[in-house]
């Protein structure tokens, strides 16, 4: 390689060459100092591997081992999360470009193809897979096995927003009128709750030790304490969160009966039978388990509960997430009109009357 094989392309510079038939391009530096460093670097390399020398540590190791290794390794107490690592993996693999290739050997074309190709079948699975080759390479490179991310610059693509469903007061009173007697509990708590579906799976009653015991899996509900206790394992965002419990919720967790051999506060592990049914016989389109932690959140918000608050007792990371529940319906939009109304056009009171006096344009007293 030479230094015309350098290429500055969008203010960025490349190695643009031919390796065994195959055109490689690759990230140099952001300056032409930087890219001249790079090709140094790799002539040396090269020349190590002509001369028989290897860098130290460095493994020549393929995709799918190294792959395998980290999901297998740290996905420590997260079972969805290893689940949906390996579903990414097993799509990489179906592909040629990643199947039985070393580290060393995928190239930023080759993931750029890859998403490309996948990307025109399934949009949002491509992402995924793109993130979690993003993921694997990077580690590769901290590690030091690799020099460089190939993914780094493959951008994913935009996905469409889908319109957040959220129920009506109406929908929800008829979605607990069609549920069963003992799903009705669980309806309730999450949609004033604003837990996610697994977290109320997961609802324990409290064992000794709980609230002190290191890497607890389940949820608890403390009457004791008034609080619904959600550890960092079954968390979205890694972090312990409490969610007080309201008069109304401490009566239905006291109403509820218990089963002798079992700690668990609802039977189930997955979305009940009745829910579909009750979905169905209240004549309600797209909505899942998940539209009742929406609507919970959503709720909240509208009843006035600040932004910062909601994202806490959600688990939100960044209260930007929370910022879609934040949406204006036209009952909204009519109220704040209205409220403004009242400011401006109040009929003025006149000026020999004594509760005019001292009385500003908005209604204020002033001295």
């Amino acid at each position: 390689m030479k230094e015309r094989n350098l290429k500055q392309i969008d203010g960025k510079w490349y190695l643009d060459f031919t390796f065994k038939g195959k055109r490689i391009r690759q990230f140099a530096g952001y300056t032409k100092d930087q890219a001249r460093n790079t090709l140094a670097k790799l002539r040396i390399e090269r020349l190590d591997e002509q001369l028989g020398f290897k860098k130290p540590g460095r493994r020549d190791l393929l995709f799918e081992d190294f792959a395998e290794g980290f999901i297998e390794k740290h996905s420590p107490g997260r079972p969805k999360t290893k689940k949906a690592r390996g579903n990414c993996l097993r799509a990489l693999l179906r592909s040629g470009l990643f199947k039985g290739k070393h580290l060393s050997e995928i190239t930023t074309e080759s993931v750029a193809k890859y998403h490309a190709e996948r990307g025109a079948e399934h949009l949002v699975a491509a992402n995924r897979e793109l993130g979690f080759a993003k993921m694997i390479f990077q580690r590769a490179v901290d590690w030091g096995e690799l020099d460089r991310n190939p993914a780094a610059l493959v951008k994913q693509f935009r996905e469409p927003k889908n319109r957040l469903r959220i129920l009506t007061d109406d929908e929800a009173a008829r979605l607990l009128e069609a549920a069963g007697p003992r799903l009705v509990p669980f309806l309730r708590v999450l949609m004033t709750t604003a837990m996610r579906p697994h977290e109320g799976f997961a609802l324990h009653w409290p064992h000794d030790g709980w609230d002190t015991e290191k890497g607890l899996g389940v949820s608890v509900v403390s009457l004791k304490k008034g609080m619904i206790f959600i550890p960092a394992a079954l968390a979205k965002n890694h972090k312990d969160r409490v969610v007080p419990l309201s008069p109304e919720l401490m009566a239905l967790f006291e109403a509820l009966p218990r089963e002798p051999k079992s700690d668990k506060v609802f039977p189930w592990n997955k979305t009940p039978d009745g829910f579909r049914a009750a979905v169905d016989a209240a004549k309600l389109k797209d909505v899942t388990l998940y539209t009742l932690k929406h609507t919970a959140a959503s709720r909240m918000i509208r009843a006035g509960a600040d932004i910062v608050t909601v994202s806490e007792l959600i688990g939100h990371s960044d209260v930007k997430t929370t910022m879609i529940y934040c949406h204006a319906s036209s009952e909204t939009r009519k109220e704040a009109v209205a409220k403004v109304s009242r400011i401006y056009f109040q009929t003025p009171q006149p000026p020999e009357s004594p509760e005019a006096e001292g009385q500003s344009l908005t209604g204020e007293f002033v001295n």
